[in-house]
């Protein structure tokens, strides 16, 4: 039994100029309500502590340890400042998850997209290799001018087609 799946299955995306304005200008809206959001540079990222989800528990321990031991946070803890940005921290979340859903959803329509155009025109491009080899007038220029994307990729011929030695 075959099964089709969602990669085999083609699709027609026909954005319309007016559709792209409305949804970047929605993007645009939402990163403007975005303010608190930071930026972080690759090393930055690499060297802040991480706060997983085998993080949380801890998280809410130490939360509820804080409350009922005040004497053991150290002066220099803001608790007020902690207790806003364990909600944020809740919040951001809870955004992020469907943010990331669509920018998931995008990425994989990017993806098909992409596929569905690069297959027809890699169709394309052997269909002139093949119209150059037998003379067709102008199929070189095109060949030529295409080859550039796979400069460097080489021959596509198996190890043993190239060292095996002729019958005696």
């Amino acid at each position: 039994m075959s099964t089709t799946s969602s990669t085999d299955t083609p699709i027609v995306v026909n954005i319309t100029p007016a559709q792209k304005t409305a949804i970047l200008a929605k993007v645009g809206d939402l990163a403007a309500l975005l303010t608190f959001t930071i930026g972080l540079s690759d090393d930055e990222r690499k060297s802040i502590f991480k706060m997983g989800d085998k993080s949380v528990g801890f998280d809410e321990k130490v939360a509820s340890y804080m409350a009922s031991r005040p004497e053991l946070v150290p002066g220099y803890v803001d608790t007020a400042a902690l207790a806003l940005n364990r909600s944020a921290r809740v919040d951001v979340g809870d955004i992020l998850r469907v943010v990331g859903d669509l920018w998931q959803r995008l990425s994989d329509t990017q993806l098909k997209l992409g596929s569905q155009v690069f297959k027809p025109e890699l169709a394309f491009y052997h269909s002139a290799q093949e119209a150059a080899k037998h003379g067709v007038n102008g199929a070189q220029a095109i060949v030529d001018d295409l080859k550039a994307r796979f400069a460097g990729q080489g021959q596509h011929t198996t190890p043993a087609a190239k060292t095996q030695k002729p019958a005696a």
